[in-house]
């Protein structure tokens, strides 16, 4: 077969596989992936009182490699690589932004709350970074790994109230990516039940003015 037989070829076969879309290359389908819902399972009592302050929170960060749709996990130190059939709904920063409203929400301890991209002005800030979020699977079935940050500033002064950082590893009930989803849901909810009093507790320390 002459080179340019064979380039014609190689060149329509990528041409077919393009086109096939979720065909393999031996003729049978990829699966669709599987996309969960981020969830916290909590629940929290109105507060007993209510803070003068408002609060502004901002839009939560993540790390660069978690910053996408597709589940993390670990299976060796110092490594990190992407599920292909396992997704999450939303981007870990932009869901957990979701959960903690609907926990302030619940709460009702300040005299308004409200995200930075309203035209909203408070004098507290809340801004939160989610360093680390994976299934660390070098112990099968492994844990759900969730570590961040959180403070809280003085809008008027741009003084640090307080700072703080959070973990959460529960135990997955399986080696399978439900099991590792319902474990990261036990990381959002032990996550917040820790975070939520504390911003209200570093909140209690700011200056009225």
């Amino acid at each position: 077969m002459s080179r340019r037989r064979a380039a014609t070829l190689l060149a329509a076969a990528a041409a077919a596989l393009g086109a096939a879309g979720c065909s393999s290359l031996f003729g049978g389908d990829v699966p669709d992936p599987t996309f969960y819902v981020w969830r916290d399972a909590g629940t929290a009592a109105p507060a007993a009182q209510v803070s003068p302050h408002r609060l502004i929170l901002a839009p939560t960060q993540t790390a660069t490699f978690y910053d996408s749709q597709r589940i993390a996990f670990s299976r060796s130190p110092g490594t990190r690589d992407r599920y292909e059939l396992a997704w999450w709904t939303e981007r870990p920063g932009k869901r957990f932004d979701v959960l903690l409203a609907e926990r302030l929400e619940r709460r009702a301890a300040f005299a308004a709350f409200a995200a930075m991209t309203s035209a909203t002005r408070g004098d507290l800030m809340l801004a939160v970074t989610i360093l680390d979020i994976y299934h660390d699977d070098q112990r099968s079935p492994g844990v759900a790994h969730v570590a961040l940050t959180a403070e809280v500033v003085d809008l008027r002064s741009r003084a640090l109230l307080a700072r703080r950082s959070f973990r959460a590893e529960p135990p997955l009930a399986g080696e399978n990516p439900a099991a590792a989803v319902a474990a990261f849901d036990a990381a959002a909810t032990r996550l917040l039940d820790e975070l939520v009093p504390w911003i209200e507790t570093a909140a209690a320390k700011a200056p009225l003015r």
